[in-house]
C-alpha cells in the first residue's frame, strides 16, 4: 500500500469491532445463554437467592435491552441491564462492586470464544504504516472488555482511538457518535474517512448519513450469526432491517481485500 499524503482524498478509516476486526467461534444465543449461567453461578456464590429461571431472565433483558437501543439511539451498559434485572426481582441494595463482577462473568465466556479476524493486525499494521488515521467504533454494552480486546489482539499500536458506545452512551447509527470518532482519530471532514463494518443498519447507515464512504464486510469464519438446529441444518440470524436501498460502497469478504479499494479510491479522487 502506498503512502498517502495530505492531498489523499481518503485520510482515515474507521473499522467496527464484532464481526470485522474480531469473531466469535459461537453464536450470539450460546454465549449469551452460557454468559447468562456464568452470571447466575456467580451471583449465587455472593449469597443471592436468585429465581431458577435467572439465565433466562438474562436473556430476555438482553433482548429488551437491544430493541430499545435500536429504538432510541441510547446505549446501556451491561451493569445497568443486570442492575435493573436485579432490581425487577427484589435485589435492589446490590453494591455496583457486585454488579460489575457479576457482568464481567459473562464477557469472560465471552472472552473464551474471541478470536482477532484473519488479517485484521496485519492490516492495521500497513493503514498504520501508510499513513491512515485508523479508529474503532462498537457498539456495546461492555466497553471496558472491547477495550481488553483491542490491546489482547494485539491492535492498539495501530489504532489513534477506540470509542465504544456505552461510554459515550449513544450506539450508530446516530450520526454524532461516528462525529465523535473522526475527531479522536483527527478527522475533520468525513468525506475523507471510511466506514468498515458488518451491519447494514448501524454501521453503513450511519456512516454514510455524515458522509464517509463505506465497506460492508461479511467475514464466513466469524460464526456469531449463526445457529445450528437439533438436526445439524446451519442458518444465519437477522441482522437489523434497513431499506432496501441502502447499499455500501463497496463489500469484502476478506480483510485482504480492503487496501485494494482504498488505492482505487485514492486514485480515482475519492
Amino acid at each position: 500500500m502506498r503512502s498517502i499524503t495530505p492531498q489523499c482524498p481518503i485520510q482515515g478509516v474507521v473499522f467496527d469491532f464484532g464481526s470485522t476486526l474480531s469473531i466469535t467461534r459461537a453464536s450470539w444465543p450460546t454465549i449469551i445463554a452460557d454468559g447468562g449461567a456464568a452470571i447466575d453461578a456467580g451471583l449465587r456464590e455472593a449469597g443471592l437467592d436468585l429465581p431458577a429461571d435467572f439465565p433466562a431472565l438474562w436473556a430476555t433483558m438482553l433482548r429488551f435491552s437491544i430493541q430499545q437501543a435500536e429504538r432510541d439511539g441510547i446505549e446501556r451498559s451491561a451493569d445497568s441491564v443486570l442492575s435493573a434485572l436485579l432490581a425487577s426481582q427484589g435485589f435492589e441494595d446490590i453494591s455496583p462492586d457486585l454488579v460489575r463482577r457479576a457482568a464481567d462473568r459473562h464477557f469472560a465466556v465471552e472472552d473464551g470464544l474471541r478470536a482477532s479476524a484473519t488479517g485484521a493486525m496485519a492490516l492495521l499494521s500497513e493503514l498504520k504504516a501508510a499513513g491512515y488515521r485508523v479508529g474503532i467504533l462498537s457498539n456495546t454494552i461492555g466497553g471496558h472488555w472491547v477495550q481488553h480486546w483491542t490491546d489482547t489482539h494485539g491492535f492498539r499500536p495501530y489504532v489513534d482511538a477506540v470509542v465504544v458506545s456505552d461510554e459515550i452512551g449513544i450506539r450508530k447509527p446516530r450520526p454524532e457518535i461516528f462525529l465523535t470518532t473522526l475527531e479522536r482519530i483527527g478527522i475533520d471532514d468525513p468525506s475523507r474517512a471510511v466506514m468498515v463494518g458488518d451491519t447494514l443498519a448501524h454501521d453503513i447507515v450511519g456512516a454514510q448519513r455524515v458522509g464517509m464512504r463505506t465497506v460492508l464486510v461479511a467475514l464466513a469464519e466469524d460464526q456469531g450469526f449463526v445457529v445450528q438446529s437439533a438436526t445439524g441444518e446451519r442458518a444465519i440470524l437477522s441482522r437489523p432491517a434497513v431499506d432496501a436501498t441502502v447499499r455500501a460502497d463497496a463489500e469484502i469478504t476478506d480483510l485482504a481485500a480492503l487496501p485494494s479499494i482504498l488505492e482505487r479510491w485514492q486514485g480515482d479522487g475519492g
